[in-house]
């Protein structure tokens, strides 16, 4: 007959100790009425789990290798455990085996660890199903019977070599040496719920022993959820989430210490639960649970959440969620004493929070309301941080963003703001400037008396060109007045800057002490370039009682000579031809006509024309920065040119320039950018001699058109 093999060898490798120990099983309990072949016996109680287990853990020694046991020496071991075991225990053992029958080329100690999970979870997810245990008691079931394995595991009579103390690695069996590592049962606890059927695993789910499920179980079991893509079971995961949050309110210390440390793992599952928006119950429960709670490792988890939660509410912009949280740490807690929840407030407030808050009010968008509210918490950090993007590039963009902002907050910030006017470090007083000229010019103005002598040169031109600014200044003739009141105390450099605007603006008060200055009799600005600064704007002001000085100005002699220079006299009868109404004439023209329609395009609004070069002029530009260096001047006024140079200047630098004007003319001059591009950079000239300004003056006038 075909295909029958007739006392054929078994490709099959079982381990001799395996096969004596079933034949030994066979011996003991194969016989018993209670053992039909057909089917599997079943563990009826736990006590006879337990003794199983038992000798399953005794009959295990003979396989240790390190007690280098011969074969019949194991038999014999394994002869004795059995006689010494119930025949129940050998029978459900036999029943075991005959089940979990071993693998080809298992290692016995592998078999025996394999054939006690098997009897375990064969039990313990009977029992589960069928409402004998709850899910509270799964952990503390596996550590009884893993105390038990090892107790039951212990071998006899190892000794060192010099039969001194049993050596340790010999102390136990492989099967009790395992059972006594706490991650090999979290491992096992940890498999019994994964393996759990769907029904009884959703019911503890939904339940209120949530708890007591291990994390990393949990952890798989939501992300395999809200991975899922489908809106159901998201929606699941959802609802085991704000279950499992809600243990924190539990009765037992140990359920609020296990879902404390627990929830904080699912962060990453609860952002991509809630891509939006985190619902206020986690808030609400975790503020709470914290308020109440008295074990500090529990109180600590919680404080680690909500600072957690508070990260993500700042970064998702939900600036309600967030204050909530700070209101509600705020407040003073009777009933737990050990938990400085003001000191966690200030903690969750961090710099980088406050950082994110600050870019969030900058944004191209309406303020949220809340923003101002967060922000006045810590005025000074936000003074920081504005401070630092104003020394970015686009700090100049972000400026009216700013300007809203501090409005909005108000006193606190400004007030702040004006004490930084007085600090030692020039980035603070820079930003301070800028700040408060956008945002509220006239306190800037009320503490410039102040001020503006204990600043250097620099910072009292940005200042003065912050002011004079039309867009930051409601009133430009009290502006005006102040510039006055403070000139004598104002560097050389800023002095013209501030008489042109007292001009500009119609300060009629400053007459009296412009005509002092143009005739040379200020005890400190006596200066020739500031003296003609102050006929022009006797002239803008229209000072008709100023008319007997410039006449005399333009046409004293002394002898036969002018006694004052040539272009100190040209201002006067400039001044004097706007005064008298003769505003024809090019001189006038070129002096005192303004492109207002363009003026607001500039830092700094233009008094003088600017005329166009067809033939751009060479320059020598020396900055303390950035060196010496060429440009092309490509128009050119009386009070400044734009050159044209691929080396850019910083704003508010002075510069030294030397102008070649035509055929061995140059023209000398100290002057500071107001502007840059990427072209080139717009100059104002702020010191000249009177030779180089009457140079400048012809060249101006020789190149304007008509």
């Amino acid at each position: 007959m075909e295909g029958i093999l007739v006392n054929a060898q078994v490709d099959r490798n079982v381990d001799t100790l395996l096969t004596s120990l079933i034949a030994t099983l066979v011996a003991h309990g194969g016989h018993s009425p209670r053992v039909d072949a057909e089917n599997v016996v079943r563990v009826a109680e736990f006590d006879d789990l337990i003794a199983t287990l038992r000798l399953l853990a005794r009959i295990t020694a003979p396989f240790e290798p390190a007690r280098e046991l011969s074969p019949e020496a194991a038999t014999r071991a394994i002869h004795e455990a059995m006689e010494e075991a119930s025949h129940d225990a050998v029978r459900l053992l036999l029943s075991a085996i005959s089940q979990y029958s071993p693998e080809e080329g298992e290692l016995p100690q592998f078999y025996v660890k394999r054939l006690t999970e098997s009897l375990i979870f064969e039990y313990l997810l009977a029992e589960f199903a069928a409402g004998s245990m709850t899910p509270v008691l799964v952990r503390p079931t596996f550590e009884r019977l893993g105390e038990m394995l090892v107790a039951a595991g212990k071998l006899p009579g190892a000794h060192s070599p010099n039969n001194q103390a049993p050596l340790p690695s010999v102390m136990g069996s492989s099967l009790a040496t395992t059972w006594a590592g706490e991650n090999y049962r979290e491992k096992l606890v940890t498999r019994f719920w994964l393996e759990l059927p769907p029904r009884e695993k959703s019911l503890v789910l939904r339940g209120p022993d949530l708890w007591s499920v291990p994390v990393p179980a949990l952890r798989q079991t939501l992300g395999n959820l809200a991975n899922a893509g489908a809106d159901a079971p998201r929606r699941e995961a959802r609802h085991i989430v704000l279950n499992y949050a809600r243990q924190l309110e539990h009765e037992d210390p140990r359920a609020r210490k296990a879902v404390a440390a627990g929830i904080n793992d699912f962060l990453p599952i609860i952002e991509s639960l809630w891509p939006n928006q985190l619902p206020e119950d986690l808030n609400k429960v975790a503020l709470a649970a914290l308020q109440i709670e008295r074990e500090p490792q529990t109180a600590a988890a919680l404080a680690t959440f909500i600072e957690s939660l508070s990260h993500i509410a700042v970064v998702r912009g939900d600036y309600d969620n967030f204050e909530a949280m700070l209101l509600a740490l705020e407040q003073p807690s009777r009933d737990f004493d050990r938990a400085n929840l003001p000191a966690l407030a200030k903690r969750i407030f961090t710099q980088e929070r406050i950082f994110l808050l600050v870019d969030a009010g900058l944004a191209h968008r309406a303020l949220d309301p809340v923003l101002p509210r967060l922000l006045v918490r810590d005025a000074d950090k936000l003074l920081d941080r504005l401070t630092f993007l104003l020394g970015e590039e686009r700090g100049g963009s972000l400026l009216p963003a700013m300007a809203r902002l501090i409005r909005t907050i108000g006193v606190p910030v400004l007030t702040i703001l004006e004490t930084r006017l007085y600090d030692a470090r020039p980035q603070r007083v820079s930003a301070a400037i800028k700040l408060l000229a956008a945002a509220d010019p006239d306190r800037l103005l009320r503490g410039l008396p102040r001020a503006l002598p204990s600043w250097e040169w620099n910072m009292q031109d940005l200042a003065i060109s912050e002011l004079s600014r039309p867009e930051n200044i409601a009133d430009a003739q009290t502006a005006a007045s102040v510039f006055s009141s403070v000139m004598v105390n104002a560097h050389p450099l800023v002095v013209p800057m501030m008489i042109d605007q007292i001009g500009l603006r119609g300060e009629s008060s400053a007459i009296p002490q412009l005509m002092e200055i143009a005739a040379g009799e200020h005890t400190t600005l006596r200066d020739q370039f500031v003296r003609i600064k102050a006929i022009e704007a006797l002239g803008r002001l229209r000072a008709t009682e100023s008319m007997q000085l410039l006449h005399l100005l333009a046409e004293r002699r002394s002898g036969i000579a002018f006694a004052e220079p040539s272009g100190l006299r040209a201002a006067a009868q400039d001044a004097l031809a706007l005064i008298e109404d003769r505003p024809a004439s090019p001189s006038v023209r070129a002096t005192f006509d303004v492109a207002n329609a363009h003026a607001a395009v500039y830092a700094v609004p233009r008094r003088y024309m600017r005329v166009p070069l067809d033939a751009p002029l060479r320059a020598q530009v020396s900055a303390k920065a950035a060196g010496a260096s060429v440009a092309r001047v490509k128009t050119i006024s009386l009070g400044g040119a734009y050159l044209e140079s691929s080396k850019t200047v910083s704003v508010g630098e002075s510069v030294q320039l030397e102008v070649r004007s035509g055929l061995g003319k140059k023209i000398h001059c100290t002057a500071i950018v107001r502007n840059s591009t990427a072209d080139g950079n717009g100059v104002e000239f702020v010191h000249m001699n009177d030779e180089d300004r009457n140079k400048l003056r012809k060249l101006v006038l020789r190149k304007m058109p008509g």
